[in-house]
């Protein structure tokens, strides 16, 4: 079924960006920033005063709440008063992190969040988790996913040029479709859809059938007037899916990777730290943004 919705422009009123004051996120920040000028959006900063990031301090380096918070308002307004261009509103909250973020997420309105991440892998992941991924896997709203890869192409303006949209065709990348579409309105971009068969073949099966199949399910997706806004092509890759997404994206050389993310069932940690998640491995490894979107 085509997506006869998706050139409607996406409406990003509320932008959210989530800041811990280090390197990565102010590379976070400068993406929101620039999204927000873009689309006229109000830009709301957070920072969320966690336990957990004293945790791991000596004793004798302990300080009271409210000296932390004294220090990072201190910082957070010498932050807002760098920022220009859009109306910017700063927030300081208390509590763990996803948790905090995902309550300001729904009780603002936000249309757009924005993270930066350190993308920790193996041993130290599943001891300090990744909050970036438990917070895509919570909130409604898109996510813009900033890792590790993609902080040298903090941009002064938005520009994608080159969007990459992947699809599994289940109801969570079908539901991030729109979104990828839309964005390739917006920006004039060039539109790749790629799907990735992670299936075992047969060796009965003829993979170019495969081939061809999947490559008429992913140009049903497509409008027929984007035809006229931006290049769809659409493209159709055998093995693991985080591999090749990224492999294409840096063949490509995407601005931009947009992607559904499975919600969190049950306990959100097991899910993050368990798994391994194509979302997580893509965020962590891409040169660029990545857009993850939920059911």
């Amino acid at each position: 079924m085509k997506l006869a919705c998706a050139t409607a422009r996406m409406a990003l009123n509320k932008v959210l960006v989530a800041t811990d004051l280090s390197v990565v996120s102010s590379s976070a920040l400068r993406f929101a920033l620039a999204i927000s000028r873009r689309y006229d959006s109000k830009l709301f900063v957070t920072n969320v005063v966690s336990p957990a990031e004293s945790a791991w301090v000596p004793p004798e380096y302990w300080v009271s709440s409210e000296q932390i918070e004294q220090v990072v308002r201190q910082q957070m307004d010498k932050l807002s008063a760098k920022l220009s261009g859009v109306p910017i509103e700063t927030l300081i909250d208390h509590g763990g992190v996803a948790e905090a973020i995902s309550a300001e997420v729904e009780e603002l309105g936000i249309d757009l969040l924005v993270l930066g991440t350190h993308g920790r892998k193996g041993f130290d992941r599943l001891v300090m988790g990744s909050v970036a991924e438990e917070i895509f896997r919570r909130v409604a709203c898109p996510v813009l996913t900033v890792g590790p890869g993609a902080m040298s192409c903090s941009p002064g303006e938005a520009e994608f040029k080159e969007i990459i949209f992947t699809t599994n065709f289940g109801p969570e990348s079908l539901a991030a479709a729109p979104y990828a579409i839309s964005l390739a309105q917006e920006f004039q971009a060039r539109l790749t859809l790629l799907n990735v068969v992670t299936e075992h073949i047969d060796a009965c099966t003829d993979p170019q059938l495969i081939v061809l199949d999947r490559i008429s399910r992913l140009r049903a997706l497509i409008p027929e007037e984007a035809e006229l806004w931006c290049r769809p092509e659409c493209v159709v890759e055998f093995g693991r899916a985080g591999e090749n997404i990224l492999r294409v994206a840096q063949e490509r050389r995407a601005d931009l990777i947009v992607l559904g993310a499975k919600s969190a069932q049950g306990h959100t940690a097991a899910a993050t730290h368990l798994l391994p998640a194509t979302a997580h491995k893509v965020v962590c490894g891409a040169t660029c943004p990545v857009m993850t979107v939920r059911a």
